[in-house]
């Protein structure tokens, strides 16, 4: 298995595909692949956090709706994001829950190195061939 994502060819946006042994671990990594298109996340501290909790009826749209909440709650609680962990996941019904908190620093202008405008559905995909790969376009 690669690293934890790789970056993908792509001709305007950000194509990546995040692993793991499980869809937790494979949406904490596609976050990371996220926050490392926004700022250099080596050089951010976890001194500030925030709660996210999403439900969709799919694991495409799980993704989709997590990574954009995260990116939004981070605008407004002015969090540079560095680290997601999913605390709670289940499904039920055929719907998925997710529940999870973003570490980060406090946000400042000048660490913002890409600003994305969205997490897409097109391209999403969640694949699992013994482990995990959810693949992911930013709209930048």
């Amino acid at each position: 298995m690669p690293g934890r994502y790789r970056f993908l060819e792509h001709t305007a946006d950000v194509l990546f595909e995040a692993y793991g042994k499980n869809f937790r671990e494979a949406l904490e990594n596609a976050a990371e692949a996220m926050f490392s298109v926004m700022c250099e996340i080596g050089k951010l501290k976890e001194e500030k956090s925030f709660v996210i909790e999403e439900e969709a009826d799919s694991l495409e749209n799980l993704t989709v709706f997590t990574l954009s909440a995260i990116l939004s709650e981070s605008e407004i609680e002015e969090v540079l994001p560095k680290r997601f962990k999913v605390e709670k996941f289940a499904q039920r019904n055929g719907i998925f829950r997710i529940g999870g908190r973003v570490y980060g620093s406090r946000w400042e202008n000048g660490k913002v190195k890409t600003c994305i405008k969205a997490v897409t559905h097109h391209l999403t995909k969640v694949e699992r061939n013994g482990k995990f790969t959810v693949r992911v376009l930013l709209d930048i």
